[in-house]
Formats: structure tokens, sequence, C-alpha cells
């Protein structure tokens, strides 16, 4: 499997927008929910990215033969995953 690096691209231009949208937000007063629903969206548009990256990570491991290192990047990555 080979990295989308469109869909990286776009995903990671999402996130800019929403940071930038945050920063906006803040300064013209907007209120507290509002904001946090959008620190919300970036954070969810970066952890898509990261679990994009992890899963081409693992699917070049299983390419290339060693199961084992996949098996222990895939433990890693749900940990990961389960922290964000």
């Amino acid at each position: 499997m080979a990295l989308d690096l469109d869909s990286i691209h776009v995903r990671l231009a999402k996130a800019q927008g929403q940071i930038a949208a945050v920063d906006r937000m803040i300064s013209s007063g907007d209120s507290a929910e509002r904001i946090l629903v959008q620190i919300n969206a970036a954070k969810s548009a970066m952890h898509k990215v990261a679990l994009l990256i992890a899963e081409d990570y693992v699917s070049s491991l299983i390419e290339e033969g060693d199961e084992k290192k996949a098996e222990e990047a895939k433990v890693v990555i749900e940990r990961f995953s389960s922290l964000l």
C-alpha cells in the first residue's frame, strides 16, 4: 500500500484551516463551546493523518514479510490511537 499523499495534504490543509479558525474565534471573543468544537475538529483531522501514516507503515512491514515487526507496530499504533 502506497501512502496517499494527496489525501494527507488535504487533511493537513483542513486541520490548518480549523486551527486558523480557532485563532480567529479566540480573537473575536467567540463562545468557548464553539471554539472547543473547532479544536476537536482539528484534533480529529490530525488523528486521521497519524492513522493513515501508521497504516502505511504497518502495510510496508507486512509487504516486506516481517510479520513480527508488523505485529509489534500494530500494537504500538493501537496504543497510540487509543491515546488520541
